[in-house]
Order: C-alpha cells, then sequence, then structure tokens
C-alpha cells in the first residue's frame, strides 16, 4: 500500500497536476507532500524571500560551498535565500528536504548576488528559484509575536538573548533567575 501512495506522489510531481488533481488522488498524503514542497516565511529567524529545490536537473560541483564544523556540507536539497528582518544582508540557508537548516552561508549585499554565488555550485539551479508568495511584513509580524510567546515574562529578552529559559506559561530567562537569587540572598533582606 505504501508503494502505491509513493508512486501516486511521484506522478502528481512529475505530470504538474493541480491542486484538486493532487486531493482527489490522495488527499492525506498529498496535502502533506506539497505543504513541505514550499518553503516556509522564517527559517532560522530569518525571512525567506526566495527558495528552490536543487532536484536531478541541477548539478552539483563541490565549490563556493559550505562548511560546517571542519567538514564540507556538499550537495542539499533545498536552498533558501534569505534576508535579515532588520538589515539589508542577504544569505542563503542550506536546508534538508524539510526546510531544516544545515548551514548558512552570508554577508550578501543583494539577491542577484546570491543567486549568481550559488548557481556556482548548483548548476541549473537559477530556473529554479521561486519567490516567496507571504510578504515580509506579515512575516515580520508572525515571528514577533511568536518570539513575544517565547521571550521571559520577567525582562522581555527573546530566547536567542538568553543562554536559557524556563517555564512554559509563565518563562523566565537566566537572567532574571540570577537577579532573583541576588536580591533574595543579599544581606538586605
Amino acid at each position: 500500500m505504501e508503494d502505491q501512495f509513493a508512486e501516486t506522489e511521484k506522478r502528481c510531481l512529475t505530470k504538474g497536476w493541480s491542486e484538486p488533481e493532487k486531493q482527489v488522488a490522495h488527499p492525506k498524503r498529498l496535502d502533506f507532500m506539497v505543504r513541505k514542497r514550499r518553503a516556509p516565511p522564517i527559517i532560522a529567524g530569518l525571512y525567506v524571500v526566495a527558495y528552490a529545490r536543487a532536484d536531478r536537473s541541477v548539478r552539483f560541483e563541490q565549490r563556493h560551498t559550505l562548511n560546517v564544523g571542519g567538514k564540507w556540507l556538499g550537495r542539499v536539497p533545498c536552498l533558501a535565500l534569505c534576508r535579515h528582518f532588520e538589515r539589508a544582508e542577504f544569505m542563503v540557508q542550506h536546508c534538508n528536504n524539510n526546510w531544516e537548516p544545515r548551514g548558512i552561508a552570508a554577508g550578501y549585499r543583494s539577491i542577484e548576488e546570491v543567486k549568481q554565488r550559488v548557481e556556482r555550485s548548483y548548476h541549473g539551479i537559477t530556473a529554479k528559484w521561486k519567490k516567496q508568495i507571504i510578504p515580509i511584513r506579515k512575516a515580520r509580524a508572525t515571528h514577533k509575536a511568536k518570539l513575544k510567546a517565547e521571550s521571559c515574562s520577567f525582562c522581555g529578552r527573546p530566547p536567542l538573548k538568553v543562554t536559557a529559559m524556563l517555564g512554559r506559561k509563565t518563562r523566565i530567562c537566566h537572567h532574571c533567575v540570577d537577579s532573583f537569587h541576588e536580591a533574595i540572598h543579599s544581606k538586605g533582606l
């Protein structure tokens, strides 16, 4: 049965079926597959401007690529061209099939510069880039709301600015724990 689902998914991908046709073929499996094909609007706190999948038609050459932890990252199936929310800095996230980052190359000044650099290692990727459909304003608002929900309930520091965070509904960071500990144990009490 599992082979039948895989074969249906393969046919949908190669024939370019429309959404309704995919849903009729097998609604649950294909809906999940279609959702995973599109990159999320935010990866690792960065706005995804464009994304591409390096399929078999893209030839990979190990040059101008990423060294992660002392090893060459090599070919990845998904690339996300990202922009910092606050600065006009561009980077490329090298991701797995689920759009989880495996490495990042940063410091680019424009989208065109990133695309040219990526094309040097992923020959043929230029035609694969797809523009993000969620506008940066909406993505930024969603990102800020998520950060606020994950921030310290006492000082407001976001998770990226602290070493440790405790709690689920009410959250406290290590800075506040240290401050409260010092206040409780100070000689003034």
